[in-house]
């Protein structure tokens, strides 16, 4: 039977030589502390304040009227189609032959197709409107 014996005093002690560890090839890098000699401070700036509308009151009459300006267009947009809706509806209803009914139809698909580019351009503007306002 092995009986556990404690460790000697040899090899708890310091060993005679100094130990070395291998050299890795890796170098450290040990960088130097360069402070200047004088400091100039930096040219005075104002501090930039988030102003609520009512301290900016250019930015907030510059956003009506471009705000009044897409709607007052899109108003305009609509009158012009709906008398040309209702002028391509006239017609269609007094012609005799069948190629006029069609051209008839064919100026109301152009009247839809105008509504379409006109809602998509304002949709456009009152977005960008938004996105500056920071709404979207």
């Amino acid at each position: 039977m092995d009986v556990m014996r404690p460790p000697s005093k040899d090899s708890l002690d310091m060993p005679q030589q100094s130990l070395r560890p291998r050299a890795s090839g890796i170098t450290l890098w040990r960088p130097e502390i360069v402070l200047a000699e004088t400091m100039t401070p930096g040219a005075w700036r104002p501090r930039v304040l988030i102003a609520e509308p009512a301290l900016r009151p250019e930015a907030v009459k510059a956003q009506i009227e471009a705000t009044g300006s897409a709607l007052g267009s899109l108003a305009e947009a609509r009158r012009i189609l709906t008398s040309r809706a209702a002028a391509s509806e006239a017609r269609a209803m007094e012609v005799d032959s069948d190629r006029e009914r069609v051209a008839a139809m064919i100026e109301a698909y152009r009247v839809k197709t105008a509504l379409d580019d006109i809602l998509r351009g304002t949709l456009r503007q009152v977005t960008a409107l938004m996105e500056e306002r920071g709404l979207r």
